[in-house]
């Protein structure tokens, strides 16, 4: 059962658990333990809780920080030097992208040039995983 099922299947429960006697509050405690496989005293908790306002969905850890712009120029730079991989191709970036800016085959703000020049070879994998699936490169 997904978090969020629970949460409805709570919620749904939470008025009938409240206006129940204490014998009926029982029966609904045993049926929500058998269904929900929780613990009875986390299900207790859950039902006398006020229910939370929806928020929107939160994402641990660090914001992200290159964007589709950064992915769309590492792209340009792994077709122009053959498709090769991106851990072969992190040492050729800087060369590759002042020899693109010079022929004007790509145009960067200052800003997205300096991401891709300090992105990692990781980094460098991660953005140009959805590249490779879209052309159907396969992991040698």
């Amino acid at each position: 059962m997904t978090r969020a099922s629970l949460r409805e299947y709570a919620a749904a429960q939470q008025e009938r658990y409240r206006q129940s006697t204490r014998a009926e509050k029982r029966q609904l405690l045993n049926e929500i333990v058998a269904v929900t496989r929780m613990h009875r005293k986390a299900a207790i908790r859950l039902l006398r809780r006020e229910p939370r306002p929806p928020t929107g969905r939160s994402r641990a850890g660090r914001p992200p920080c290159y964007g589709p712009e950064v992915a769309r120029a590492a792209e340009v730079l792994w077709q122009a030097s053959g498709r090769i991989g991106a851990h072969r191709l992190h040492p050729f970036v800087p060369e590759l992208l002042d020899r693109l800016i010079r022929c004007e085959e790509l145009r960067l703000r200052p800003a997205v040039d300096k991401l891709v020049r300090q992105a990692s070879r990781p980094t460098l994998a991660r953005l140009l995983a959805p590249a490779r699936v879209r052309r159907g490169e396969k992991r040698r």
